[in-house]
């Protein structure tokens, strides 16, 4: 299996769309398509940003084994992407509700 390859097993692994990924990275998907089907390779940075987005290591992407043997513990799930990704677009009365149910939310927590 080739690094394209793996970045399209772990984009779907991390259950994204192409476009989901152009929205949390800004690469273009005409780009990301280019690199699932191994006609371009993205430069580390790049590499490194899919990895972090897909929960992979960049030694797995590369070379198809788990060389990095420490956890991640700056995962960040599809999901909770997807939710940040739909926060991002709201608009600022909306933001605010959301600030305050969340608080609402901590001060209940905080109560018990």
């Amino acid at each position: 299996m080739r690094l394209g390859d793996r970045l399209r097993q772990a984009r779907e692994s991390a259950r994204l769309s192409q476009i989901q990924v152009k929205g949390y990275t800004g690469i273009n998907n005409k780009t990301l398509s280019n690199y699932e089907k191994n006609v371009s390779s993205p430069d580390p940075y790049t590499l490194k940003t899919l990895a972090d987005l897909y929960g992979v290591t960049t030694d797995w992407l590369i070379s198809g084994e788990q060389l990095d043997f420490q956890q991640s513990t700056s995962y960040i799930s599809s999901e909770d992407l997807r939710l940040l990704g739909i926060l991002k677009n709201l608009s600022i009365e909306k933001k605010h509700a959301i600030e305050i149910l969340l608080s609402d939310t901590e001060d209940s927590t905080e109560k018990k």
